[in-house]
């Protein structure tokens, strides 16, 4: 029993590795963090003055992701991503997202800061949202200044909402002050619901701003049912990360 499953859980870690095959290489390295744990980075050095600390959402981190990062580097935004769930021995679930130390995504963030002295930004995708925006919080306890958070058709429910039933947020989306703009895929029930999470971000003391993204639906630039409007604008993704990144800065 005990073979079988680690042959699981060895699977479960190898899988996302087999699905980036033929991604842009960046560079791979190891933030040491403070508390001890070791996190494997792959990163996209640039010339400029932002980083992007782009966090894997619940589905891991896609290839598309490194793309994006390959092509944003191009353009001077330095794009680090860290395999948290790799760092941990977890598999790719939704679940394991709750298991990775929100403290050390706090280290994370800072460890981005001193060694590159750029400006550093948050992007990630559905309920990753959430270990984002709490390590966001754990930040400024610690008066370190992050610049803003890029979030993917954000999942911050505690539980999914039925149609027709009050949603019920977690706390962290009205106790976080952070600029952050909201990429809302369209063709999603969240749609519906994005003005009442702005409302709850904005409590907090966030700057809000929604972009929807007409013709997809969540996940739509990794999903394998794509339609082929979501794979048009899946070719996109770096500029609608890079537009997303100008208004934080204010140039949009």
């Amino acid at each position: 029993m005990h073979v079988h499953f680690r042959l699981a859980m060895l699977l479960a870690l190898l899988f996302p590795l087999a699905a980036l095959a033929g991604s842009p290489k960046g560079i791979a390295q190891t933030s040491h963090l403070p508390g001890g744990t070791d996190v494997p980075v792959t990163v996209f050095p640039a010339k400029g003055q932002t980083l992007l600390l782009w966090l894997p959402s619940e589905s891991g981190l896609a290839a598309a992701e490194y793309r994006a990062a390959a092509a944003l580097a191009k353009t001077g935004t330095e794009v680090w991503l860290p395999d948290l769930q790799g760092a941990y021995f977890l598999p790719v679930v939704p679940s394991s997202l709750q298991k990775i130390p929100v403290a050390d995504v706090v280290r994370l963030i800072t460890v981005a800061q001193q060694r590159s002295r750029k400006a550093v930004y948050l992007v990630t995708e559905g309920r990753s949202a959430a270990l984002a925006l709490q390590a966001a919080a754990g930040l400024h306890k610690s008066r370190q200044k992050l610049r803003g958070a890029i979030l993917l058709s954000p999942n911050l429910y505690v539980e999914t909402p039925a149609p027709g039933e009050e949603a019920e947020y977690l706390s962290v989306a009205s106790r976080t002050k952070l600029p952050v703009v909201i990429l809302q895929a369209e063709n999603s029930p969240w749609k519906w619901r994005v003005e009442q999470l702005r409302s709850h971000l904005e409590q907090g003391g966030s700057k809000v701003k929604v972009v929807l993204l007409p013709g997809v639906r969540d996940r739509f630039y990794f999903r394998d049912d794509a339609l082929p409007p979501e794979q048009a604008l899946a070719a996109r993704l770096p500029e609608l990360v890079q537009n997303a990144e100008k208004t934080l800065e204010g140039k949009r």
